[in-house]
């Protein structure tokens, strides 16, 4: 049975949305937080509707088995097709799309934003329909999630993919406002404002974090117990969550547990 005690959900194809963990556990301290990352599968931008589909009811139903009371899809790639399958579940599934969404119309207020993101969610155009009158200039990367999922991070070669895609956006049209379309991407925000410090780049996870707490609040169920519970499952590599983590200054796991289909 669903409690203030249980825990939240989050899934990604691999260590991206611990950006969204990160900001969870500032803005929620005393939650219970179960987190999986796909990362044997990872990047989910390069593959076919068909196999995100079956790959992110897998996390979900695993998740259900843990009895949380919400699951946030710190993907974007995912969170573009969630809608097909949100529905045959009982538990509140938050995507990450929705509330950048909601900022940018509501509080940045902008006519024309650039988004970088995987080619699966630019060619979706799931932010365009979701912006409506907001133009939107994106530029899809086959490689940058899973460069920055192995945890071996080059910076120059992360530094000239982000230049090469950035400058292709500018081309296009001079925007001061560039979405960060997937998860992973905040992990290395520093190098995308180094290279061009005029530009605000918007890390989706502390909107996503904040609607997941709207949400909790409105059905209260926050939990207010002292003591809290932070466990990650993968199916890949563990030892890249101790690099990423380290890097976001996140509070370590109790565990990271390997899962097997």
């Amino acid at each position: 049975m669903m409690t203030k005690n249980s825990p939240i959900g989050v899934l990604d194809s691999g260590v991206g949305g611990l950006t969204t963990v990160k900001e969870l556990q500032l803005l929620l301290p005393k939650e219970n937080i179960l987190y999986f990352g796909d990362n044997k599968n990872v990047p989910y931008g390069n593959k076919s509707e068909e196999e995100i589909v079956s790959l992110t009811r897998r996390m979900i139903e695993f998740l259900i088995t843990q009895n949380v009371k919400v699951i946030g899809v710190a993907c974007n790639t995912i969170s573009t097709i969630i809608d097909q399958i949100s529905g045959d579940y009982d538990v509140k599934i938050i995507k990450v799309i929705d509330p950048v969404v909601d900022n940018i119309k509501n509080t940045l207020r902008k006519e024309k934003v650039g988004l970088i993101a995987t080619n699966f969610t630019v060619n979706s155009g799931y932010y365009d329909k979701m912006l409506g009158d907001i133009k939107v200039y994106g530029k899809g990367s086959g490689e940058l999630a899973a460069i920055v999922d192995s945890g071996k991070i080059d910076r120059a070669e992360v530094k000239d993919i982000v230049k090469i895609h950035i400058d292709s956006i500018l081309e296009s049209e001079k925007v001061d406002t560039v979405i960060l379309g997937c998860t992973h991407y905040p992990i290395v925000k520093d190098i995308f404002e180094e290279c061009y410090p005029e530009i605000n780049f918007i890390n989706p996870a502390f909107q996503q974090a904040d609607a997941i707490k709207n949400y909790l609040e409105e059905k209260d169920l926050i939990k207010e117990e002292k003591g809290k519970i932070f466990k990650v499952y993968t199916s890949g590599d563990e030892e890249k969550y101790h690099v990423i983590m380290d890097m976001l200054n996140l509070e370590l796991p109790e565990a990271i547990i390997q899962y097997n289909d």
